[in-house]
């Protein structure tokens, strides 16, 4: 029999039917939005899923060659989403998530594939799972089968109970059963989540070999948005404060997760390729095959990054793509609208999570990338971080 767990939330005793399961160690930092409402729908699962092609999107979410021994695990994923009654696309995205398609990852008390927490469903009180709970140990994790077949059963389980389980045990407003799989029965951000839905997006684009569609920008040449999977979440833009207001952003910092592809706005020309170096503005050219020896060491406020020539007349129009952990362009060299540039990275973040920092720059001035991306943006007002920078702001003011 159940026994109701009293908690206090808001000063009132609630009700709880069993104690909460939560993950040991809480996930990364995400950005959230202040309301789910501000995304599209989300793509629906492609009729007559394609075993080869799904491999290959699946690959191509991982940054892996198709036939690589870890891409193979796509066909694993597509049969457990049959025998579970889940969707193989947000499995796919959850090992990208989770991590970045490692069967063999450990973290702290995580493991596989899915990166499960078997500690998170060790409560005594809670519901009987899906599972044999012997299954629920890293020896077992650690085999991407087992790891796959538990993943399957206790999503199919959470999307069975999510909606009751929100009611009794609250959390953050969220849009799927997915939030469960990272957070357990409280969900309190739902930023994670729509990191998962992203990834998803950006693999079944790569399924369906969606084309992009350029659009007409405002400063006066079509663009597509440089990372995958539109819209994204920008958590900053121009002008906001940086260091206790001892500088300011200079441009839009875009949600991203370690490792994606970033990719060129437009057609142009490669105009810098390195690093930004403490006690200089920059250090390049670098050639591709040697950033990454500057992957780990302390950088300045841009980390690796890139600069596009787009246009030289009438206007000068330039992007730069920043915090990269790598790129894979030369200074001097053509890229074509969409081609992949460099990947997401965190070097010369200090506290934010992962993103990618555009900055355009029409004749030597920059302007807000919001408007050049359109609609493949959801803008930072649109976020909780924005309004924390902003009551901070307001905090200094106060004390000045």
């Amino acid at each position: 029999m159940t026994v109701a767990v009293l908690v206090c939330f808001q000063g009132r005793a609630i009700a709880r039917p069993w104690t909460t399961r939560e993950p040991s160690h809480p996930p990364n930092p995400a950005h959230q939005l202040r309301s789910s409402s501000y995304w599209p729908a989300e793509p629906s699962v492609p009729d007559g899923i394609e075993p080869v092609k799904f491999q290959q999107a699946y690959a191509h979410l991982c940054n892996l060659a198709t036939n690589a021994p870890r891409a193979a695990l796509a066909s694993k994923i597509l049969e457990v989403a049959t025998s579970t009654s889940t969707d193989p696309f947000s499995l796919a995205a959850l090992a990208f998530f989770t991590s970045h398609c490692d069967p063999d990852f450990h973290h702290e008390s995580s493991y596989g594939l899915i990166a499960i927490e078997p500690a998170m469903y060790r409560s005594s009180d809670a519901p009987p799972l899906p599972i044999d709970r012997s299954l629920l140990n890293g020896h077992s994790l650690l085999d991407p089968a087992n790891n796959l077949a538990v993943a399957g059963a206790l999503l199919s389980w959470w999307q069975d109970h999510h909606k009751e389980i929100d009611r009794w045990f609250g959390g953050v407003s969220h849009r799927t059963a997915l939030s469960h799989m990272i957070w357990g029965d409280e969900v309190r951000s739902s930023g994670h989540e729509d990191l998962v839905l992203t990834a998803r997006r950006r693999m079944i684009a790569s399924y369906l070999g969606t084309p992009e569609t350029p659009r007409k920008a405002p400063i006066g040449i079509e663009i597509v948005p440089p990372l995958e999977g539109a819209p994204r979440v920008a958590s900053s833009g121009p002008g906001d404060d940086r260091d206790g207001g001892a500088r300011q952003h200079r441009g839009l910092d875009l949600a991203a997760t370690l490792g994606e592809p970033v990719r060129s706005i437009a057609d142009g020309t490669v105009i810098f390729a390195g690093a930004n170096i403490p006690g200089k503005s920059r250090k390049g050219p670098i050639p591709p095959d040697q950033i990454g020896r500057y992957r780990n060491r302390r950088l300045g406020v841009g980390g690796i990054y890139l600069c596009i020539q787009h246009q030289a007349e009438p206007k000068k129009i330039v992007s730069c793509y920043m915090h990269l952990q790598s790129y894979v362009v030369a200074e001097k060299q053509e890229v074509k609208m969409g081609e992949t540039i460099g990947y997401v990275g965190r070097t010369g973040v200090r506290v934010s999570p992962p993103h990618l920092h555009l900055e355009v720059r029409v004749d030597d001035r920059f302007t807000n990338p919001v408007r050049t991306l359109g609609e493949t943006c959801i803008p930072p007002q649109a976020t909780l971080t924005h309004q924390y920078v902003l009551r901070a702001k307001r905090a200094r003011r106060l004390h000045v």
